[in-house]
C-alpha cells in the first residue's frame, strides 16, 4: 500500500516533493491570502494569537485568518531555535499537504480492512477512493481544507473505539484528533465532530443493550463534545475583537444538490454529459463530492431494488448487503450530513436558522458532503466484497472479481484528471515569499525603503474584505503586491482580505478613503506617528484614492508598482477650507440652476431631498425616504428623453448604515433602463456596503451610469432579498452629468453642499 501510494505521489507531485519551497499552490485569491497569514504569523507577529499582518492597527485573531493556527503557532515557537522553519515555512506546508494524500492511501486501506474487506480488495479500492476524494481541489486555494486524511482517520478511530472494550486509549485519541483538526480549520473540526457524534448517537440508539453501554457511550460522547467546547471557549477568551457579524451571508448560497454528489465534474464523463444535457448542469464548487460512476450506479440499483420490494412485497436479497452494523450506522450518519449540506430542513423551515443561529456561521454547507463521499464509496466496496464472498461458484467469484476491478479502476480513471489538473495548477506559481522569485523592480522597491520608518502599508486601490458590512473590492494585482511586499518587509497592511472581521473595525478602516472633511474614528486608534508607506499598482483608482495620492511623497516608481510616503498628519488633514475657498473664488463664474451652482452650463441636474416625506432618521433637512429593506423600493422615475445616449451620469444617495446589516446581505442600489418598444431591461448595479464615503451612521452610495436608448424609462431603485429585515432610511438623491461639480452653501453658512457631500465650514480638531 505504501509503495503504491509513493509511486502515485511521485508520478503526479514529484516536482513539489523534491523542491517544496519553490512553489506556491496558488498565488491569488484565498490561496495567496492563506499562505500570507500563515507565513507572516510565523516570521513577523509578536503575538501568538493575534495576527498583525492585516487590518492595521487592529490586527485579527489568528483563528479567523485561515492560517493553519496550530501549525503557525508551533512553527513560530520552533523557529526561535530553528530559523530554517521561518525561512522555509511555505515548503514545509506544501510538503504536509502532499503527505496528507499519501497518508490517505494508508488510512483508507486500514479502514477498509477494519470493516472486513480483504487486503487485495482493500488495496484496489483504497487507491480509487483516495484519488477521487474531493478535498484535493482545496490545495488550489483553501489550503487548510485539503487534508483528505482527516475524515477517514477520524472515522477509523470511532469505529475502533466502538469495537474495543478498552475505550480509554481511543477516547483520548479521538479527543486529541478532533481538537487538532479544529485548530487546523474550524470547518474540518466541525465536520468531523458532527459526523462522529451522529455515528455515536445512532449506534447507541440501535444498540439493544443500551443500558450496559451507556457509561461507555457517555465517555465517548464527552470526548467528542469537549473539543467543540474548548475550541469555542479558547476563541471567546482570547479574541479581543468585538462586534463581529452574527449573520454572515451565504448560508443558502453554498449548499449542495444531488448533482454535486452523483454527477461528475471532470472528464472523462463530464464532457459527454454536457453534450447530452446541452451544458445545462450547474454545480456548486463548494459542494463537489462526486462519488464516482460505480457508486452512483450502486446507489441507483439499491433505490430501484428498494422500490421494487415495497411495491411488490417480494424479497430482493438487499438485506445481505447491510450485514455490517457499524457500516449501516456510518451510512445513516453520512446521509444526515448530506441532508444538512443541502440545508435540510433549514430551506424548508427558514425560521430554524434564526432559532439556531450558530448554523449560519458555517455558511459553506456544501463542505459537509465530504463524509458522505467516504461512506458511500466504502459501502460500494463492501457490497462488491459481499458479492464475492457469497458467490457459490467459481464463475460467480470471477464475476465478482471482474466487478471489483471494473468499479475500482473506474474510480481511478475518473480521478486521474483531478490529479493531472492539480499537478499542473500547484506548480504554476513560484514561491513569491522567496526574493529570488520576484522581479528586479520588485526587489529594487523592497530595497529602496527602510521598513522601520513606516507604521503600515496603505494600498491603492484600497481593498477590504472581512465584515461584509463595510468593504472595498479586492484588486488582484494590488492585493498580491501588497501581501508580498508586507511579507518581505514585515510592515503590516491596513487593507484586509479576511473573514468576519469586527464591523466597527472595518468601518473605521474603510473610512480612510472617505473625503478628509469627515471625522474618521480610526485616527484615535493610531498611536504611532510614523508615516504610512503607500503602494500604488497599475490597477485603476477612484477619485477619493486620487485625493490621498496627492498628499503623498514619491519614493520609488516602476512600471510594476510605485511607493510613496504619506505623513499621518497629512492623511487626516482636512481640505474643507480649501474646498469652500475654491467655491467662493469661482462663485461668480459658476452657472446657476435653481438653488445650485454648477461648473457647466446646461448640465443635467436632478436633486430630491425627500423633505416632503416623513423619516425617523433624515440625513439633511426635515424629511427623508423611509421604507423597508426587503423587496423593491423606487426612489425616482424618469420618462423617455430625460437622458442622452453616450453621456455619463453620476448619481449618489445617502443611506443609513447605523444598524446591523443595514446595507449588506445582497442589498443593491440599481439604475434600471426599460425599453418599452423591445420590452427589455438593462441594469447598472451598485453595492451600498462597498461605499467609500462613510460619514458617521450614513454612507454615500455613488456610481456612474449611461443609457443605451434615450427613449427608455429610467428607474432608480433599491432591491433587498425576500428575507431582508429592518427599516431602510435614504436621503438626498443627486444625479448630475459626470465631470460637473455642484455647489450650494447652507442658509446659515455652516456647511457647503458639494456634489452631495456636506463640507463643514469649521474644521474639527485632529490630533
Amino acid at each position: 500500500m505504501i509503495v503504491s501510494g509513493l509511486l502515485i505521489i511521485f508520478y503526479f507531485y514529484g516536482r513539489v516533493v523534491l523542491q517544496p519551497d519553490n512553489y506556491m499552490f496558488a498565488n491569488s485569491g484565498d490561496g495567496l491570502k492563506n499562505y500570507f497569514t500563515y507565513s507572516y504569523h510565523i516570521k513577523h507577529d509578536t503575538s501568538l494569537v493575534n495576527f498583525e499582518g492585516m487590518n492595521y492597527p487592529y490586527g485579527e485573531h489568528f483563528m479567523y485568518t485561515d492560517c493553519h493556527p496550530v501549525l503557525a503557532v508551533a512553527f513560530k515557537a520552533l523557529s526561535g531555535l530553528f530559523p530554517f522553519i521561518s525561512n522555509h515555512s511555505i515548503g514545509i506546508l506544501n510538503l504536509l499537504m502532499i503527505i496528507s494524500v499519501l497518508l490517505t492511501f494508508i488510512v483508507v486501506y486500514l479502514l477498509l480492512t477494519e470493516l472486513g474487506v480483504n487486503q487485495w480488495f482493500s488495496l484496489l479500492f483504497s487507491i480509487g477512493i483516495t484519488l477521487l476524494a474531493p478535498q484535493i481541489f482545496r490545495m488550489g486555494g483553501h489550503l487548510a481544507l485539503s487534508y483528505s486524511v482527516a475524515i477517514p482517520f477520524s472515522w477509523l478511530l470511532i469505529i475502533k473505539s466502538l469495537r474495543n472494550e478498552y475505550l480509554l486509549k481511543y477516547t483520548i485519541l479521538i479527543f486529541l484528533n478532533n481538537l487538532f483538526w479544529f485548530f487546523i480549520h474550524a470547518y474540518l473540526g466541525m465536520i468531523i465532530s458532527f459526523f462522529l457524534i451522529l455515528i455515536l448517537v445512532i449506534f447507541f440508539i440501535s444498540d439493544k443493550d443500551r443500558m450496559k453501554s451507556f457509561r461507555r457511550a457517555l465517555n465517548l460522547f464527552v470526548s467528542l463534545v469537549l473539543p467543540i467546547v474548548l475550541f469555542f471557549l479558547f476563541v471567546k477568551i482570547t479574541d479581543t475583537h468585538t462586534g463581529r457579524t452574527d449573520n454572515p451571508s451565504g448560508f443558502y448560497l453554498y449548499v449542495a444538490e444531488a448533482d454535486d454528489v452523483f454527477v461528475p465534474n471532470h472528464p472523462p464523463l463530464r464532457p459527454l454529459l454536457d453534450t447530452l444535457m446541452g451544458n445545462g448542469i450547474r454545480q456548486q464548487w463548494e459542494a463537489w463530492s462526486y462519488v464516482g460512476i460505480s457508486t452512483t450506479l450502486m446507489v441507483l440499483i439499491f433505490i430501484f431494488m428498494g422500490i421494487f420490494r415495497l411495491i411488490k412485497g417480494r424479497q430482493t436479497g438487499i438485506d445481505r448487503f447491510f450485514g455490517s452494523g457499524i457500516m449501516n450506522v456510518s451510512l445513516m450518519a453520512a446521509f444526515l450530513m448530506l441532508l444538512f449540506a443541502m440545508a435540510v430542513p433549514f430551506r424548508q423551515i427558514p425560521v430554524l436558522a434564526e432559532i439556531v443561529p450558530i448554523v449560519k456561521q458555517f455558511r459553506a454547507l456544501g463542505r459537509f458532503t465530504w463524509p458522505f463521499y467516504f461512506a458511500a464509496t466504502f459501502f460500494t466496496a463492501m457490497v462488491i466484497v459481499k458479492i464475492y464472498e457469497t458467490a457459490s461458484s467459481r464463475k460467480g467469484r470471477m464475476i465478482a472479481i471482474g466487478l471489483a476491478l471494473t468499479a475500482g479502476l473506474a474510480n481511478i480513471v475518473e480521478a486521474l484528471p483531478y490529479h493531472r489538473e492539480m499537478a499542473w495548477t500547484i506548480t504554476q506559481s513560484p514561491n513569491l515569499f522567496q526574493k529570488k522569485s520576484l522581479s528586479q523592480s520588485f526587489n529594487s522597491a523592497i530595497g529602496s525603503i527602510n521598513a522601520n520608518d513606516y507604521q503600515a502599508i496603505i494600498s491603492l486601490p484600497f481593498f477590504y474584505q472581512g465584515s461584509e458590512t463595510y468593504s472595498r473590492p479586492r484588486n488582484e494585482e494590488t492585493a498580491k503586491a501588497s501581501m508580498v511586499f508586507s511579507y518581505h518587509t514585515g510592515i503590516p497592511l491596513v487593507c484586509a482580505n479576511l473573514t468576519r472581521t469586527s464591523v466597527q473595525e472595518s468601518k473605521n478602516i474603510v473610512q480612510l478613503v472617505s473625503p478628509d472633511f469627515y471625522n474618521k474614528g480610526i485616527e484615535d486608534d493610531l498611536s504611532d506617528n510614523r508615516p504610512f508607506l503607500v503602494i500604488r499598482t497599475r490597477d485603476g483608482i477612484t477619485g477619493y484614492e486620487e485625493d490621498i495620492l496627492k498628499k503623498c511623497t514619491p519614493l520609488y516608481q516602476s512600471d510594476e508598482l510605485s511607493l510613496y510616503a504619506l505623513q499621518k498628519s497629512d492623511l487626516f488633514r482636512s481640505t474643507a477650507p480649501d474646498t469652500i475657498a475654491n467655491f467662493k473664488t469661482q462663485e461668480n463664474s459658476l452657472f446657476r440652476k435653481d438653488e445650485f451652482y454648477l461648473t457647466k452650463d446646461s448640465s443635467f441636474l436632478y436633486y430630491n431631498d425627500f423633505d416632503n416625506l416623513h423619516s425617523e432618521k433624515p440625513f439633511r433637512g426635515k424629511g427623508g425616504f423611509q421604507s423597508v429593506k426587503k423587496g423593491k423600493n423606487v426612489l425616482a422615475e424618469f420618462g423617455p428623453g430625460t437622458f442622452i445616449a453616450g453621456k455619463s451620469y453620476h448619481l449618489g444617495v445617502w443611506m443609513f448604515n447605523g444598524r446591523p446589516d443595514a446595507l449588506n446581505l445582497y442589498f443593491r442600489f440599481i439604475v434600471e433602463e426599460y425599453n418599452e418598444q423591445s420590452d427589455t431591461w438593462e441594469s447598472t448595479t451598485y453595492f451600498p456596503d462597498q461605499s467609500e464615503v462613510i460619514n458617521g451612521d450614513w454612507s454615500l452610495v455613488e456610481g456612474v451610469f449611461g443609457v443605451k436608448n434615450p427613449q427608455s424609462r429610467i428607474y432608480i431603485v433599491t432591491i433587498g432579498t425576500k428575507d431582508a429585515k429592518g427599516p431602510l432610511f435614504i436621503d438626498d438623491l443627486l444625479i448630475k452629468e459626470k465631470g460637473t461639480d455642484v455647489y450650494r452653501m447652507s442658509a446659515d453658512n455652516s456647511s457647503l453642499f458639494y456634489n452631495n457631500h456636506r463640507v463643514p465650514a469649521s474644521v474639527p480638531f485632529h490630533n
